[in-house]
């Protein structure tokens, strides 16, 4: 069978990994499949001249939910042309609120609950099959029924997630490799090597997707991906798990493997501030580490308390010196506008974020996430929210005695304030103390060229 995956734009310079962990397993069953990315320009903006090309038999779109609505319009749009398309609604958003999802999105015929890998397949061969894939063997989905929506039993977690496909072949590699970097690495490329998080912060929807059991790849696994994603071009990797840290014998097991193959390349994670210490992160950062970005969240510890985030801010703090001792950079995540706020604790966290002084500051407004515990407690509290709203960028709600405007006005001079850019200089300086190789010499040059065009050659 054709199978076409979508992926909705989202604003962003992350691949579609999601779909192509999905497209791994349905070729190994034998379909042929496409990702039509829409976060690539050409793509995005061709789309539908080329649908028809390859008519598909099956289409699954995946949806969080600021993307929701799109998802919804890709999916009308394909219904009016092609109405015979079966269509699947995955990711995020559907996940967390299926019955929802079918009832205010009537395009799409089936929800996908959870992680789709087996899923999909077992959808697209009853399809094949001429079954019906709406039925309540199926397990991880949910339907429309004559006595309304069905959401059937919940499919059983891949605690093996070495069973994974690599996902770097079914998207456009290159595209992203030249369009993602961090630090003055030119070459950059996402990966995922866990799923799941033992932590309960009330604002966050992880738990809700892929619950509570974390279960990460196995070393071998995981320096397989690194060899190939370094011998296609890519110097740097973004390990975009949520909690990369979690298991600390773990992450020193893969520094030491990264270390025995003396493999070069910068690496950025996610991590808890609790968890850090300093003679792991010694041996992160020389295996390569560049970047930790921290959930801060708040100078106040009354609202990490009411966040559930589990950390004080004596831990954040030690954190912070232990990075700035081993010249590892840090961003810190900052969220402004939760309901018990005030304008006080607002002022904690500015002072705070003066005083922990990171790398890069990534101040956000809170918005209370589908799936997430908040978000129950705002709907309980009659609290309604439009999904296209859902953005870091934009409050959802008034606090600590703000307008919405006032909030949003306060989140941007926060982020221009601790987001100046570095002089050239400070760009320099950081740029020498990264160089290892004659080819990171040639890869910083070929940076400060594009600032001195007087040295550039014609």
């Amino acid at each position: 069978m054709n199978i076409t995956l979508l992926q909705p734009f989202t604003g962003d310079r992350e691949p579609p990994l999601s779909l192509a962990f999905l497209a791994g397993p349905l070729k190994e069953a034998g379909h042929r499949v496409r990702i039509m990315d829409l976060q690539i320009p050409d793509v995005r903006t061709a789309w539908k001249s080329r649908f028809p090309a390859e008519l598909p038999d099956l289409v699954g779109i995946t949806a969080m939910t600021p993307q929701v609505k799109q998802a919804h319009e890709i999916a009308q749009w394909i219904r009016k042309t092609s109405p015979a398309i079966p269509i699947i609604a995955g990711g995020v958003h559907p996940t967390l609120l299926p019955e929802q999802t079918l009832r205010e999105f009537p395009a799409f015929d089936l929800v996908a609950v959870g992680e789709g890998e087996e899923t999909i397949v077992e959808l697209a061969s009853r399809l094949e099959r001429r079954e019906p894939m709406a039925h309540a063997s199926v397990r991880g989905i949910a339907y429309r029924s004559p006595g309304g929506a069905c959401i059937t039993a919940p499919r059983p977690r891949m605690l093996n997630l070495d069973e994974l496909t690599d996902p770097h072949e079914h998207y456009d590699f290159y595209y992203y490799l030249a369009n993602k970097s961090f630090s003055f690495t030119e070459k950059c490329v996402s990966m995922i090597v866990s799923r799941g998080c033992p932590y309960n912060c009330r604002f966050c929807a992880t738990k809700g997707l892929w619950t509570r059991k974390y279960v990460c790849k196995s070393i071998p696994a995981v320096m397989r991906e690194i060899r190939s994603v370094l011998d296609r071009g890519a110097e740097g990797i973004v390990f975009r798990d949520s909690t990369f840290n979690v298991d600390r014998v773990w992450v020193r097991a893969l520094c030491d493997a990264i270390l025995k193959e003396k493999l070069r390349f910068k690496w950025a994670v996610n991590a808890r501030v609790n968890l850090v210490e300093h003679d792991l992160f010694h041996t992160m950062k020389k295996a390569g580490l560049d970047t930790v970005y921290f959930g801060v969240e708040s100078g106040s510890q009354k609202i990490l308390d009411f966040y559930g985030k589990g950390i004080t801010l004596a831990q954040t703090e030690k954190a912070f010196a232990i990075c700035r001792k081993l010249k590892i950079r840090t961003g810190a995540y900052f969220m402004l506008g939760a309901l018990p706020e005030t304008r006080a604790d607002m002022e904690l966290t500015y002072q705070f974020v003066k005083k922990l002084k990171p790398t890069f500051s990534l101040v956000f407004l809170f918005m209370p996430l589908p799936g997430s515990e908040l978000y129950q407690y705002y709907i309980d509290r009659g609290y309604r929210f439009e999904y296209n709203d859902m953005r870091c960028d934009k409050a959802v709600f008034s606090s600590a005695g703000m307008t919405i405007e006032q909030l949003e006005a306060t989140r941007n001079r926060w982020y221009d304030e601790f987001n100046r850019p570095p002089t050239l200089f400070a760009q320099g300086i950081h740029a020498m103390m990264g160089i290892r190789s004659w080819r990171d010499v040639r890869s910083a040059w070929g940076k400060v060229e594009k600032h001195i065009p007087l040295l550039s050659r014609p």
